[in-house]
């Protein structure tokens, strides 16, 4: 016969207390021993190093996955960054600091500095725009190209202050950091008195590129010529369009495009002298609305700025033999 067990009285809250405290002094009093038994010992890890394009080494650290859960690195030298032009719908790779220099070697190889005596004696000389020359560069294109409208006319101060920021700002970007054109200066002297810009293929045409009709984007492009006033009329103007020429002849180019406004004849005459024509296959697409601006250029609407009268696109087939050194 068994005996039937007493019923066990439920515990008190002082004895659960009491319970859960020695359980938990147990569980520190293991846990050292614990974790010592889990950790695995550091892998050793190799470090390979090989170099890849551009200036940077490319790195890549081999090894087991750590016991924390952390994956293994590698490390591919930097990110690439990408460069993304809104207007244009385009992405593309930023080049490496080595990229740059190299395109920057290329370009100062290119603009060979050269003196030539012109016409009513002294020399100009010609070679790439310095930084010290961008106030000067940008007091010059502001000179020329700048124009405000009639009912703009009291805001003109205001106006030509904006604009003439972001002119300086293109031409220093130009100077020290773009890859992609080339500024060209004329001194006598210490004087800056011209300066060209090419925007090499694919490269930025700050608005040229909606000219119409339109330059190739894959062909190099003469952006900009500019002559002092007082300087002009011994040559200069097509002297650095040569510099342009021999530039682009060097770099492996064998066209160069450029626009002229319809009533710019001054430009139309230096470039028919230096041998640029409007491409036959361009001149037979022509809409009516272009060769109606054409014959506009005299409108004097036209010369206030409140009639757009249109450009004349212009190329040249470029070849050693056609440049002089």
């Amino acid at each position: 016969m068994f005996a039937m067990p007493r019923a066990m009285a439920p515990p008190t809250r002082a004895t659960r207390e009491a319970t859960a405290r020695r359980e938990r002094a147990g569980v520190r009093a293991r846990e050292p021993a614990s974790r010592a038994l889990q950790r695995p010992r550091r892998p050793t890890t190799t470090t390979t190093r090989s170099m890849g394009a551009g200036d940077d080494a490319g790195e890549t650290m081999v090894g087991s996955a750590r016991a924390d859960g952390r994956a293994r690195r590698v490390l591919d030298g930097p990110k690439p960054t990408l460069i993304v032009d809104l207007g244009a719908g385009t992405v593309k790779v930023a080049p490496t600091r080595r990229q740059k220099s190299a395109a920057t070697t290329v370009r100062e190889q290119a603009v060979k500095r050269v003196s030539v005596e012109m016409k009513n004696k002294g020399n100009v000389n010609i070679g790439m725009l310095e930084a010290e020359d961008v106030d000067d560069a940008t007091n010059l294109v502001m000179d020329l190209f700048f124009k405000v409208r009639p009912q703009d006319i009291l805001a003109k101060n205001r106006l030509r202050f904006e604009q003439s920021q972001r002119v300086r700002g293109g031409l220093l970007d130009g100077v020290q950091k773009a890859e992609d054109r080339i500024l060209i200066g004329a001194k006598v002297g210490s004087v800056l008195v011209g300066i060209a810009e090419v925007s090499l293929p694919n490269g930025n045409r700050f608005g040229a590129d909606r000219l119409q009709p339109r330059a190739p984007k894959d062909k190099a492009y003469l952006s900009d010529v500019c002559v002092s006033p007082t300087q002009r009329g011994r040559g200069i103007g097509k002297q650095l369009v040569l510099a342009a020429e021999r530039a682009m002849v060097n770099m492996g180019e064998n066209i160069l495009y450029t626009h002229t406004k319809v009533d710019n004849e001054a430009a139309q005459i230096l470039f028919e002298k230096c041998g640029y024509e409007e491409p036959p296959e361009i001149k037979a697409t022509l809409t009516s609305a272009q060769i109606a601006q054409r014959s506009s250029k005299n409108n004097p609407f036209a010369k206030l700025g409140l009639v757009d009268v249109g450009h004349i696109l212009l190329a040249k087939p470029l070849t050693n033999t056609q440049l002089p050194p």
